[in-house]
């Protein structure tokens, strides 16, 4: 079970990131370009991290996803509730 979760995870961000950064306008597109930037620096992190052999180097991936996943979750919902803008 915990297998699966972790496999969703990834797929369930980059569904919620493209979802958000093609549907929201103005101040939300916005909001939903915050873990989008977050997660292309942890990825920078992480790569930097692997070339210089870090046995870190994964952990800002492993932090950064499940809350970039958990941040968009509740956007989603605010965004539906307090108004669309295009």
């Amino acid at each position: 079970m915990s297998a699966q979760i972790i496999l969703l995870v990834p797929i369930l961000y980059v569904a919620l990131q493209w979802a958000a950064l093609h549907k929201m306008r103005d101040g939300w597109h916005v909001a939903a370009l915050l873990p989008a930037v977050v997660m292309g620096l942890a990825l920078l992190f992480m790569v930097v991290g692997l070339l210089a052999s870090a046995d870190l180097a994964l952990l800002a991936l492993m932090i950064g996803l499940p809350m970039a996943t958990a941040y968009l979750m509740i956007l989603w919902p605010l965004h539906l509730m307090l108004g669309r803008n295009g």
